[in-house]
Parts: C-alpha cells; structure tokens; sequence
C-alpha cells in the first residue's frame, strides 16, 4: 500500500512540474570570452545555453553582471531577460 501512496505522489509532483514551462532563475557573468556564466556552485554554462534579444550580445554584459535568467522546462536553454539591479 505504501508502494502506491508513493507512486501517487510522484504521478502528482510530476504533473505540478510539467505545469511549470520555465523557472526563473540567476547566474552570475564569469568571463566574457568565451561567455561563460556560473548558475550555482556547480553549474557553468556557455553562449551555446542561452537565448538572447535581437542586439544582445556578451560585450552587452561585463564580468560580475547577474543576470535574470529564464530556464525552460528541461534546462537545455537559458533567455536572458535582463541584469539584476538594484531599487
């Protein structure tokens, strides 16, 4: 019975995140070239990942920027939004 409460509810986590198209996230510009941004601890990601506006490029950003970053589902691609800033 515990085997199909579990089944369950990993059935209902799966669908929450499957509702979820994008997550919001940022990362920190590291080095401009190659473009390289560092999502977490772990995690550094280069141009091929991102996304970007028309007229957007790396000398847009410089070494330090946080950037606002939109994840879609699955991780494979990051969009740019923006540069973190400050009120």
């Amino acid at each position: 019975m515990q085997r199909f409460i579990n089944t369950l509810k990993q059935i209902a986590a799966n669908e929450r995140q499957a509702a979820l198209p994008m997550t919001i996230c940022f990362g920190k510009v590291i080095a401009l070239s190659p473009f390289r941004v560092q999502i977490d601890q772990k995690l550094v990601l280069t141009k091929e990942f991102f996304i970007v506006k028309s007229g957007v490029s790396a000398s847009s950003f410089k070494v330090g920027d946080v950037l606002i970053l939109f994840r879609n589902d699955g991780g494979q691609k990051y969009l740019v939004f923006d540069k973190k800033g400050a009120l």
